[in-house]
């Protein structure tokens, strides 16, 4: 992909002639003014890219052809899972998903603890940011952000290579890459900023999650998140 491309979304390209959202039209023929017979890029947040020629430039309602699909199964070759309880201020959980969407990441999940200081976030506006984030980082697989789920609901019901949880009640915490090795599929427990309570670590410990420290440093919530992130990508971009 060319790093100056304008990429668009479409949930479904199983048809070669597809119309553009309302939003989406009105950015690609008002605010880039693109004409008919030019040439642009669509994904479908599942692993398809697509190269498309204008054929109606309509404002509301832009219809396109696609010429050339290409896909690609997986994000990476490791998959990662951020369950996080979301911080009072929506706000700051907005940031993180965008970020972490353009670093690169598979499944978001709100986690609801005992010290979870918002139950209930707006899905929907997740969603978009998400779709935002994946379209300016020029990607072709949109993360899935599921329901607020407590935290003892996702410890019995969750599978990874790497569990992993990130608590302030560290006795011998690893790193970040003696938990997480290269291609592993990893998931990882982000606190509240009133932390974990000790029966949820203790729970957490029981059912195979590994406590790893993200530094000396207190962190925010979605500053602890983004670092755990970052860590991972790093950590598998040394094995390429």
């Amino acid at each position: 992909m060319h790093l100056v491309m304008q990429l668009f979304y479409i949930p479904d390209l199983d048809n070669d002639i597809v119309q553009l959202s309302p939003n989406e039209s009105r950015h690609c023929v008002r605010s880039l003014r693109m004409s008919a017979g030019d040439t642009l890029y669509i994904t479908d947040g599942k692993g398809t890219l697509a190269s498309a020629s204008i054929l109606s430039p309509d404002p509301s309602a832009c219809s396109i052809q696609i010429s050339h699909r290409d896909f690609q199964p997986h994000r990476a070759p490791y998959r990662l899972h951020i369950a996080i309880a979301p911080t009072k201020n929506a706000d700051r959980i907005e940031w993180f998903v965008e970020k972490a969407v353009e670093i690169g990441i598979d499944e978001i999940t709100p986690l609801i603890t005992h010290n979870t200081e918002r139950t209930r976030l707006n899905r929907s506006r997740l969603e978009k940011i998400a779709v935002s984030a994946m379209k300016q980082s020029l990607q072709r697989h949109l993360p899935v952000i599921h329901d607020e789920t407590p935290i003892e609901t996702f410890l019995h019901n969750t599978s990874a290579t790497s569990k992993i949880i990130c608590h302030g009640h560290y006795d011998r915490p690893l790193l970040m890459s003696q938990a997480c090795r290269p291609s592993d599929d990893t998931v990882i427990l982000i606190g509240p900023e009133g932390d974990f309570t000790d029966d949820e670590i203790s729970l957490a410990h029981q059912l195979g999650f590994q406590p790893v420290s993200l530094g000396n440093n207190r962190l925010r919530t979605e500053t602890a998140a983004l670092t755990a992130v970052c860590a991972v990508a790093l950590i598998n971009q040394q094995q390429q």
